[in-house]
């Protein structure tokens, strides 16, 4: 779209030069790539000594100062920022030479509790446009201004229905083409399909639930979609099965990330598939151990963001759980580290009475050998776990107690398997499915 191409270019120029840097530094040695992070983090935390309350009074507290910290093992010397002290020390992270001009308002969605605000700065919004820009364009061959269809969740950025207008003025500027993942209903995606058959999008992005609720649709109504050249799957964590069936449909190949709001892109798919490639350049990432079955190496993920001023996160507990790759060299070439994948949210961590702890993944694993769209398991208690089920799938009594049998298998002795019977499935505020959640 040659509108949306100089349009953006214009608008994105400060972005370029930031662009070529990650373009080169991604096929660096890992070594250098390393030496690389801890120059921009010392940086960073020299500037959050001398401006910054709460790592000043912090540091303070350990008897230590920026130099002390000599490589990234000395990083495990200051505690873990969690979202609550985030919220407990807001004023006291931001840094006092920024004028309130200077600050980028931004926050959480909220899905898995009450939302996080905070602030960014131009330097931070410039390396993550960056970051995408390569993510999610580059890495399915296609530039800034390619035409891309997208289904997003966020109410303040995707309005709930666009006029004729609104749809041309988008297109023109960004080359895209919307559609609000949070009310995905027959007609309206009906009306994607007739405009993106008129923009001929080269891209398909969006929520992974999101994409796979539009894929059936095309599937299932033997739509003739556009030709694409890949698919970026966002926002939610994807199965091989899920990847391969969109991938299927649109006859492209698809991407997986991995990123939020308050790091941007933190890691993404290449060609190679052999993982996701974290954006080094951007953020620095630790695996804390956790015990979870079938994960021998997964760990809370705790990020440091190595561009964000205004507002630093230090080892920020962001409330994932990952695997760390120990594949030390990628085919695609790039010294980038791998994450061999990310598991999800701490919330979707069920834990029972005698101490097992399992990932959510796994029970959305187990369920592609039945007929269900949509599904929610639900953990009521350290003894028992509730399956939410469509009605209109109609399955039978045969079906429950395959379903039973197969999961009792997993679940640790006395853990008990009900079901539940409902006509719709609720998303979050910002149009996710949640397939797996703990509450109690």
């Amino acid at each position: 779209m040659i509108t949306a191409r100089v349009y953006q270019c214009l608008s994105q120029r400060n972005v370029l030069p930031t662009l070529q840097s990650l373009k080169k530094i991604q096929y660096w040695p890992r070594e250098k790539i390393r030496d690389y992070q801890f120059g921009k983090f010392k940086r960073l935390l020299q500037h959050a000594y001398e401006q910054v309350p709460y790592y000043q009074n912090l540091l303070s507290s350990l008897g230590a100062t920026p130099g002390d910290f000599h490589n990234f093992d000395d990083l495990k010397k200051l505690p873990v920022l969690t979202k609550d002290l985030i919220r407990e020390n807001a004023a006291d992270l931001v840094a006092v030479s920024y004028k309130q001009d200077d600050l980028i308002p931004n926050s959480t969605g909220g899905s898995t509790g009450e939302p996080l605000h905070f602030y960014q700065d131009k330097n931070y919004e410039k390396w993550a446009d960056a970051a995408r820009i390569r993510g999610w364009y580059h890495l399915a061959g296609c530039g800034l201004g390619d035409t891309t269809a997208v289904l997003w969740g966020a109410m303040r950025e995707v309005k709930q229905d666009f006029t004729f207008r609104e749809r041309i003025t988008d297109f023109l500027k960004s080359g895209e083409v919307w559609l609000n993942a949070f009310n995905l209903s027959e007609q309206r995606k009906s009306d994607f399909v007739k405009w993106c058959r008129m923009a001929r999008p080269a891209l398909l992005r969006g929520y992974v639930t999101a994409i796979l609720d539009f894929a059936r649709f095309v599937d299932e109504n033997s739509i003739s979609f556009p030709p694409i050249k890949g698919i970026i799957l966002c926002a939610e964590t994807v199965d091989s099965v899920t990847q391969s069936y969109v991938e299927r449909v649109f006859k492209a190949p698809s991407f997986n990330t991995y990123g939020g709001r308050e790091l941007s892109l933190i890691a993404m798919e290449c060609p190679c598939k052999d993982g996701l490639h974290e954006v080094s350049e951007n953020n620095y990432i630790e695996f804390d151990p956790v015990d979870i079955s079938g994960y021998e190496d997964a760990g809370n993920l705790i990020v440091t963001n190595l561009n964000n001023y205004a507002m630093p996160f230090i080892r920020y507990q962001i409330g994932d759980i990952g695997v760390p790759s120990r594949t030390e060299h990628c085919g695609c070439g790039r010294g980038l580290p791998l994450i061999s994948k990310v598991i999800g949210r701490t919330t979707e961590v069920f834990e029972f009475m005698d101490g097992t702890r399992i990932a959510g993944e796994m029970f959305i694993h187990l369920m592609k050998e039945f007929p269900m769209d949509e599904y929610q398991f639900i953990q009521k208690s350290d003894m028992s776990v509730v399956l939410r089920y469509k009605r209109s799938n109609r399955l039978n009594e045969e079906v429950l107690q395959k379903i039973r049998e197969l999961y009792t298998r997993y679940l640790p002795h006395g853990v008990v398997l009900d079901f539940q019977a409902v006509d719709h499935i609720e998303k979050t505020q910002t149009g996710k499915f949640r397939f797996v959640l703990r509450d109690f």
